[in-house]
């Protein structure tokens, strides 16, 4: 996750001059089609949907929809961190929960990056990507996001 929010957190700062080139990539037609409100951080490359998580916006990039497609490794990432570190209160007993979960979510990970924010995630290959497996991996991590941030709050 670490990666895809470096990632996303650079291009966000060096694109500003290229958010006005236009994107023909095959990922773009399926983020437009989500019905979800979106932000472009750089063409074909890197977008931000702020309205399709129901866990609240925090520090950051919790709570935010990220979508990413690097070409090099013929990859598309969404995800999101559903808590910072600086918000995340660990214990044995949640990290046990968090790993239960991770077994019980089909096709989504969940984990602590290397900042030690709390995500959920799922990587797809571009190669065999089609729009309904697009549409369904974005509902699998908004759904899990919500999951993960229930056993957060309790």
């Amino acid at each position: 996750m670490k990666n895809l929010t470096n990632v996303l957190l650079l291009f966000l700062v060096f694109s500003a001059p290229a958010l006005s080139q236009e994107c023909i990539s095959k990922v773009q037609g399926f983020v437009d089609k989500t019905g979800y409100t979106i932000t472009l951080v750089k063409p074909c490359k890197a977008w931000v949907a702020a309205d399709a998580l129901a866990i609240p916006k925090g520090d950051g990039l919790s709570g935010l929809l990220l979508i990413a497609q690097e070409d090099e490794s013929g990859l598309v990432g969404i995800g999101t961190v559903v808590q910072s570190k600086a918000k995340l209160n660990l214990s044995a007993d949640l990290l046990l929960k968090l790993m239960r979960l991770n077994d019980e979510l089909d096709f989504v990970k969940v984990g602590i990056d290397r900042d030690g924010d709390l995500f959920v995630r799922t990587e797809l290959r571009m190669a065999s990507l089609t729009a309904e497996d697009f549409s369904a991996t974005v509902k699998s991590v908004v759904q899990a996001s919500t999951r993960v941030y229930a056993l957060v709050k309790k």
